[in-house]
Formats: structure tokens, C-alpha cells, sequence
């Protein structure tokens, strides 16, 4: 806050205090000449004036001298941590530090214009495809075969980036920016006149309700020690729910009797605070829905089963003199010893899984769009298939969770068919052909005519 001072009769110095770029304090002065004529109440009042005049030009300067760094750990510290879920503020820092301020967090706010926006997302799209892939040498123990199908190909690493990431860079720039404005650091978002990618809708493989049945058939025939993996594609598949929200459910989620389950939490990870559980990704995944009767059925087996496993466990560990190593944590999907699994691992197995069973695009993530597509196939209230999936508007579920299966597309050719080939009208019998005896009454009675004056209308 600045100072007042009179000089003179008619003279005054202002003093405006403003912060330098390094961080000083310091205060800036002003010396203003006022009409002799008017009061010094007067003079004090337009003096005061001129200072809160002063004192906002030097903090919009020091504003706009902000460079883009700095205001995203502004942005991030001060906007963001205290509503955004930590995944997502990871997310943004990824794509902050990997490719946005490594060109323009050099850049103040006000320096920062369409042309030179527009040319840093052309370099980005051109940018190949980056991997956090160790190399060999830096291995513990060479990789297994699997773990070597499950990565990237080389090649494809060296493909520029797609419209999707290219998308999500732009997003996180333009929200960066656009916080600048609302916070009146910036009088409008550059990125406003940026050209905004385009994203190719790609074919998204999907799980028929024909192929859905064939997994179940497969899932019955896995061995005991996977029957925890068989209940996490079952609940993706039958429930909707997400890998997160299944790998968080325990058995106290379930109501036996009035065959719900509650979807209050998920199982997240970033690499600064590892696996910890918290809320589901929005509100309104926070949801109940019922279950089906079967796979209720197959919760209260499998709960019976854990149990016992708990009873043969413990008593081999007891006659063998060693600590007891199942410790049942309440968790529907757990390891061989009751403890909860990496949030990956069902993910991981199922990849395996599928493409062993002749499934070798589908992933674990499809099973809930499969969910979708088949309820909204079956003439499911829409707004009762997006309670399911934990969404807040049925758009959303209509134009990425379902996906048109064959079967319904030739029933829709089948039905236009008919407008080139209309069905032909019934011929009238030849003459020489008597017309068709209506059949005789199971009775041996003929039917009464109908009375003309009881004919309903």
C-alpha cells in the first residue's frame, strides 16, 4: 500500500508500492500539481485518486511480466490443488512439464501470441512419441515375453504424436491461459485464435453381446486361483463399473438383501503419491446399482470360498509353525493371501487373457462400453443406462460408452429393403378353385355371426 504526501500549497507526492520481478519491494513515487484553488480536502481526496490509479498500472506490469513457469505453479498451487483430485493435477503437470514450458515457459503472458502458439503446436504435432521404457542395461533381469508383447513397438514410437495427445496439450495450454484472464492478467486467451486439432473418430473395437457370452463361457472354465480375476471382468461387464472402482469394492459395499452395491470409491495412482484410494472420478460416479441375481450369486460363492481359503491357510501356517500369511482386508478382488491387488493388475491379466481367447483388441475398459451397448441395444432407458455407468449426462453415454452392433444395422437394412421390394398383395383364388374353409370349432359348433348393432366402434 502506497503514501500521501504534501509538498507544497497546491503540490503532493504519491507513492505507490509494487513488487519487482526478483521479488523486492520498493515504492515507485509521483509528484501531481493541483489547482490552488480548491480545499486541501479536495486536493487529498484527488490525490488518493491518482495513487490507486498508479498502484494498479504497476501491478498489472508486474502482472504481465509473469513469465508462463511462473504462473503455472501459481496456477497449479492456488487454483487447482485445492478442488482438483491429485490425478488430475499430475496429469496437467505432465503435460506442463514434458512439452509446453520446456518451449514457452521462458515466454511473459503478454509476449505470448497466436503466431507463436500456433507455431509451437506445429513443432508438438511433428514431436515423436516419447516412452518411459528403461533400457536393457539399466534392467535388473531381462524381461519376460509377455512384459515385451505388453510394450509399445519401436516403431510406432517414432510416429509423430496423434490429434488426441495433440489435443490434450491445447486444452491444458488454453486452460492455463484462460485462468490468467478471469484472474485479470491477461485482457484475452491467445489460444482463442489458435487453431484447435482435430480428432479422428477411430473404430473402436467392440465386444458384441454374442462375444460377451462366449467370455462368460471362457471365464467359467478358468482354475480356482484366477476366480478373483473372473469377478473383475464379471463386474465390469454385468456392473459398468471402472477398473479403479472395482479393484476399491469390498464386500461391505454389497446390500445381500436388496441385491445393490454402493460405488462410493476408486483406486488411483500418480507417481508422486503412488496407489492411494479416494472418490470415484466425478460426483455422480459416486452411485448404487443393482446387481444381477447371478452375480450376486457368484459374490455371496466367492465370499464363502475366501473364507475358506482362510480357515486351509491359516491351518497349514499353524502345523508348520510359521506367522500366518492370509489376512483377509474385506476386498472382493484380492491376491492369494486376502490383500488387495495392484490397481493394473486385473488389467494387465486381462490382456493376456483375451488375447489368448481369439479377443485380441478388446482391453479391459471395453468390458463397460460392452455394458453400455448392450442395454442400450436392448431398449434401456438411456437415462437409467448413465445412472449405471456414473455419468451425469446421457450424451455422454450415447457418444462414446455405445456402439451399433452389426445385427441392428441389417435389421434397419432389412426394414428399408422393403421400400424397393414392397410385400405383394394377396392374389384372389381362380374360379375353378374353391375358396378356403374357414376351420371347424374345436366344439363341432359354428361360430354365431356377428349382430351388426353390437359391433364395437
Amino acid at each position: 500500500m502506497g503514501y500521501i504526501e504534501k509538498r507544497g500549497k497546491s503540490s503532493w507526492r504519491i507513492s505507490a508500492k509494487t513488487t519487482t520481478a526478483s521479488g523486492a519491494t520498493v515504492y515507485v513515487p509521483m509528484t501531481i500539481h493541483m489547482d490552488p484553488a480548491l480545499p486541501e480536502s479536495v486536493q487529498r481526496r484527488d490525490a488518493q485518486r491518482e495513487l490507486d490509479l498508479l498502484e494498479k498500472r504497476l501491478n498489472q506490469s508486474a502482472q504481465t511480466a509473469w513469465t508462463l513457469r511462473d504462473w503455472s505453479e501459481e496456477w497449479i498451487t492456488k487454483l487447482l490443488r485445492p478442488d482438483c483430485s491429485p490425478v488430475t493435477i499430475s496429469n496437467y503437470r505432465y503435460l506442463l512439464d514434458s512439452r509446453i514450458l520446456p518451449a514457452l515457459g521462458d515466454y511473459r503472458l503478454d509476449e505470448l501470441t497466436p503466431a507463436i502458439l500456433t507455431d509451437w503446436l506445429i513443432r508438438l504435432r511433428a514431436d515423436p512419441r516419447r516412452t518411459t521404457r528403461k533400457p536393457e542395461t539399466q534392467l535388473q533381469r531381462a524381461r519376460r515375453e509377455s512384459e515385451e508383447r505388453a510394450l509399445a513397438p519401436r516403431a510406432k514410437l517414432q510416429k509423430p504424436l496423434s490429434a488426441k495427445t495433440a489435443l490434450n496439450y491445447y486444452g491444458c495450454l488454453s486452460t492455463l491461459l484462460a485462468a490468467a484472464v478471469r484472474m485479470g492478467y491477461l485482457e484475452h486467451n491467445p489460444m482463442d485464435r489458435v487453431q484447435r486439432p482435430r480428432k479422428k473418430r477411430t473404430h473402436r473395437a467392440a465386444l458384441t453381446e454374442e462375444d460377451a457370452v462366449r467370455l462368460i463361457r471362457l471365464l467359467d472354465t478358468l482354475p480356482e486361483d484366477r476366480r478373483c480375476f473372473r469377478l473383475a471382468v464379471l463386474l465390469a461387464l454385468l456392473c459398468g463399473l471402472r477398473l479403479g472402482e472395482v479393484v476399491a469394492l469390498r464386500y461391505s459395499d454389497i446390500s445381500w438383501t436388496a441385491g445393490t452395491i454402493d460405488i462410493s470409491r476408486a483406486v488411483k495412482y500418480t507417481s508422486a503419491t503412488g496407489t492411494f484410494t479416494a472418490d470415484p472420478k466425478t460426483d455422480s460416479a459416486v452411485r448404487q446399482i443393482t446387481l444381477p441375481p447371478a452375480m450376486l450369486d457368484i459374490l455371496r460363492e466367492n465370499q464363502n470360498q475366501d473364507a475358506a481359503d482362510e480357515i486351509d491357510m491359516s491351518a497349514e501356517d499353524e502345523l508348520a509353525g510359521r506367522r500366518l500369511r492370509y489376512h483377509r482386508s474385506g476386498h472382493i478382488i484380492h491376491n492369494r493371501f486376502g490383500q488387495p491387488v495392484n490397481k493394473d493388475t486385473p488389467s494387465k491379466w486381462f490382456r493376456a487373457f483375451a488375447e489368448e481367447n481369439g479377443f485380441p483388441s478388446i482391453t479391459f475398459h471395453d468390458l463397460r462400453h460392452a455394458h453400455a451397448s448392450i442395454l442400450v441395444a436392448h431398449n434401456v432407458d438411456i437415462a437409467a443406462v448413465a445412472a449405471r455407468m456414473g455419468h451425469s449426462d446421457a450424451t455422454v453415454t450415447l457418444s462414446t460408452y455405445t456402439h451399433p452392433f452389426a445385427a441392428h444395422d441389417q435389421a434397419a437394412a432389412r426394414i428399408l429393403d422393403q421400400l424397393i421390394r414392397p410385400t405383394p398383395p394377396a392374389q384372389d383364388p381362380p374360379e375353378d378353385q374353391p375358396a378356403a374353409i374357414a376351420p371347424a370349432d374345436p366344439a363341432g359348433a359354428a361360430a354365431p355371426a356377428a349382430d351388426p348393432s353390437t359391433a364395437a366402434s
